[in-house]
């Protein structure tokens, strides 16, 4: 007898029969002793650890240490502005990672929906968590197996790559064990659950085989980079400012404040916090198109999509399939003909599309008795019965049907009636039984089901925004070609007429045909997963729109998966988005918004790297500079920057619509704009201090602080260059976004200028008519700014060019 693990008792075992089930009172004890189907899974983080994650970084833990410090030397308030940017992150990125969580469990909660059980003679849809010990669970095809069981009556092929990785279904029957976590791929059964919770054997595996793969995602990685490169300059450069400081005599005060801004300059918490908001926001619109997100940087992968692959059932065709015709082979009637398939139908358990229009055709009715039966899969593309004194009956592919000569006989008709946009099944015949899963060598054709698709009415929108929008479109369907690709070239699919047939085809013949043709058809689900394969060799970014058990290998291999919610529960399990109303027109606007959030962060992003670039050179440079103490700048000065040049731009900007498509890596593109920048600021910072030491521009009367005021505009008025830059082309909402951010900064200027309101830490400039010539080198820099940015950023883009020449040249050496 089994034992329980939790009272270490031994437990009694019932053997109920697949018709009835457990009663109500065995139920009851099971559930009493605790052998139910219930697992404690972490696929989502805790709300403790979602808050603490986002606390305790090492960013965050400086800013804490600035904070401290600042507080420890009664800094004044406008010192601690910064705080409100790290309270805005934090709010942000745990909010939006508590929604991520929310999703995800949502989404678990929507792959294990429901299991069917008998229980008391009932058949009864319940939670799978509520399965307990020596429960009969009926399954059929495209069903997750819920608990690990015994089949006790039936006959299923199933499909266990996410545990194993092997694709190839495998026929089980009576006495056969059932896995958890694996799928029927055809047939049905009753079985009896084995084992139950932490006792499965998916749980041994902790459950990776059944969570999603996480995108690659360009933007985490490059993140990531930065952050280790910062920390590891930011904490030596600060120590070496305070030595040099005290060193050099200066007081506790000028030291704290001068390297808290060294600090919280090189820090881009504003970056962080931008791409968090610009996820956040991106989710939150997605989720109004009916599209739950399984992972944040699945957005980036879909904003990279160059080429989308999908079958043409449920995509530009509804799944809804209707019998058109049947037509005998030899013109005869065909009343013998629809009395086979509805006894065909009858024997079968076969539950997919065209099973289910054939079954509405001619119904399910037993006029000869069935011995053998053999359920449709994906692999075989047909199904077989073979009648008590009838012989064999197959129904399927014609090509996988019939051998090659009874095939030869018939291809030009059945070409015929594919190039008409028709599915065409041969039912075929031999007075011979099956043996096992083998079909008799001579069966022949007696007649032909034709089956009419019904092309979506969106379907021809959804096509022409991919065209437009430079993707790709790849049909990938188990069907013949001919037919699909004339249903293709319905709604618009450039290229349609570029099909083939992997029927019988190497693998290496599928991977070299994966870029010279549109439309392929006889598909298997290992082919699928090679064509995605090779697409992705090729350099295409691709995604996967799957929704059955055939669909699991390639939805896996592709860089972004996504099935729709009335999908099987295999292909919600690894896909990174779900449609959840099922809908293919959404696609477009799932795509748009992941390119309008990646390319809004990467454009925005190089305004706070600018700064952080900038400060780390500054840093550098004065500290090697034998004539200075401190840091020149403070906390108070630096939040004109850090507001109205950098944070209040880059949020409207992120918001803007965007719908080129995303490439090259985030990393050298963020560089690559904001370097410029920075050595732009600089030298709006090294001309002042030229004039004022070098060229002795620096009479007595007028005090040393007008020139760090007149530097802190200088750079300020450069970063107002570098967000003109990133905002070309200009429209009316970026032309007005720059306007007023320049506005804003001339204000302040003018203010301190000709009021001499100290503002924000600024000299005033009096006595104004000492100082007008100060005031004109100001202006003069502000309008040199432009030019000089063009030409920083056309020299930086000529050497870029000419780097990736030499890695081209190198390579083919």
């Amino acid at each position: 007898m089994k034992r329980n693990s939790a009272t270490n008792t031994e437990i009694e075992r019932f053997s109920p029969d697949c018709k009835v089930g457990l009663n109500e009172s065995q139920v009851k004890s099971r559930t009493d002793e605790g052998l139910v189907n219930v697992v404690r899974k972490h696929y989502s983080k805790s709300y403790t650890s979602i808050v603490v994650s986002n606390v305790c970084t090492f960013f965050n833990l400086l800013g804490l240490a600035v904070f401290i410090a600042l507080l420890c030397v009664d800094a004044e308030i406008f010192n601690y502005v910064f705080v409100l940017v790290y309270i805005a992150n934090l709010a942000i990125g745990i909010t939006q990672e508590i929604r991520a969580k929310k999703s995800i469990d949502r989404l678990s909660l929507l792959t294990n929906k429901s299991a069917t059980v008998v229980r008391d003679g009932k058949e009864t849809d319940i939670s799978p968590k509520d399965i307990v010990l020596d429960d009969v669970v009926k399954l059929s095809v495209g069903n997750q197996v819920p608990t690990d069981c015994k089949i006790i009556d039936g006959d299923v092929e199933v499909n266990e790559s996410l545990l194993t990785g092997e694709s190839v279904s495998i026929k089980k029957s009576v006495g056969d064990e059932l896995l958890s976590g694996s799928f029927i791929s055809s047939g049905c059964c009753y079985a009896r659950a084995e084992k139950v919770g932490k006792e499965n054997y998916v749980e041994t595996l902790s459950a990776k085989a059944k969570k999603y793969k996480k995108p690659h995602s360009e933007l985490m990685e490059s993140l990531k980079i930065l952050i280790k490169i910062i920390a590891a300059v930011i904490i030596p450069l600060a120590i070496l400012y305070t030595v040099k400081s005290f060193v050099a005599g200066e007081e506790l005060n000028s030291a704290v404040l001068s390297t808290s801004t060294l600090v919280i300059g090189m820090i881009p918490s504003g970056m962080f916090l931008l791409t968090s908001l610009a996820l956040a926001v991106g989710i939150i619109k997605l989720a109004k198109h009916n599209t739950l997100v399984q992972d944040l940087y699945s957005l980036e992968m879909l904003a990279r999509v160059d080429t989308v692959c999908f079958d043409k059932t449920g995509t530009i065709t509804d799944g809804n399939m209707t019998v058109k015709d049947v037509v005998s082979v030899d013109g005869s009637d065909t009343s013998e003909i629809e009395k086979i398939l509805s006894s065909m139908m009858a024997a079968l358990s076969d539950d997919n599309l065209t099973a289910s229009a054939v079954a509405e055709r001619f119904g399910k009715e037993s006029f000869f008795s069935p011995v053998n039966t053999l359920p449709f899969s994906s692999k075989r593309k047909l199904s077989a019965v073979t009648f008590k004194d009838r012989g064999t009956f197959a129904l399927g592919a014609s090509e996988f049907v019939l051998n090659k000569d009874e095939y030869g006989k018939i291809a030009d008709t059945v070409n015929g009636y594919a190039a008409e946009g028709l599915r065409v099944l041969i039912l075929a015949e031999s007075k011979n039984a099956m043996s096992g899963e083998n079909l008799p060598a001579n069966l022949k054709p007696i007649a032909y089901i034709l089956i009419a698709d019904n092309v979506r009415e969106d379907a021809l929108e959804t096509v022409k925004w991919f065209k437009e929008n430079g993707v790709d479109i790849k049909v990938i369907s188990g069907d013949n070609p001919v037919t699909v690709a004339e249903v293709s070239k319905r709604v618009g699919i450039d290229g349609a007429e570029k099909y083939i047939s992997l029927e019988g085809v190497s693998d290496e013949e599928v991977a070299n045909a994966a870029t010279e043709y549109t439309v392929f058809g006889r598909v298997s689900p290992e082919q699928k997963a090679i064509l995605i394969s090779a697409l992705k060799a090729a350099g295409h970014v691709t995604a996967m729109m799957g929704d059955g058990v055939n669909d699991i290998l390639a939805l896996k291999e592709a860089n972004c998966a996504i099935s729709v919610a009335a999908g099987s529960e295999a292909a919600r399990n690894v896909a990174h988005l779900v449609l959840t109303d099922n809908n293919f027109n959404s696609l477009p606007k799932v795509v748009y918004e992941g390119r309008r959030v990646i390319n809004n962060v990467q454009s925005s992003s190089s305004l706070y790297l600018m700064k952080t670039l900038f400060t780390m050179i500054l840093a550098a440079v004065t500290l090697i500079l034998p004539f200075t103490k401190v840091y020149p700048f403070t906390l108070r000065q630096m939040n004109l920057l850090e507001f109205f040049v950098i944070g209040v731009p880059s949020f409207f900007l992120s918001l803007q619509p965007n719908d080129s498509r995303v490439e090259g890596k985030f990393i050298n593109y963020v560089i690559a704009k904001s370097l410029p920048a920075a050595l732009l600021m600089l030298l709006s910072v090294a001309v002042i201090e030229v004039l004022k030491r070098v060229l002795g521009f620096y009479p007595d009367d007028i005090s040393s602080e007008i020139y760090t005021t007149m530097q802190v505009f200088a750079l300020t008025f450069a970063g107002i260059a570098n967000l003109y830059m990133i905002s070309r082309p200009l429209n009316r909402y970026r032309f007005v976004l720059v306007a007023c951010c320049f506005a804003v900064i001339l204000a302040a200027f003018i203010v301190t200028v000709v009021y001499g309101i100290d503002i924000l830490g600024f000299a005033a400039f009096t006595p104004l008519i000492l100082c007008w010539h100060h005031v004109a080198i100001v202006i003069s820099i502000a309008l040199l700014n432009i030019p000089l940015a063009f030409a920083l950023q056309k020299l930086f883009e000529f050497i870029r060019k000419r780097g990736r020449r030499a890695v081209k040249q190198t390579r083919v050496k």
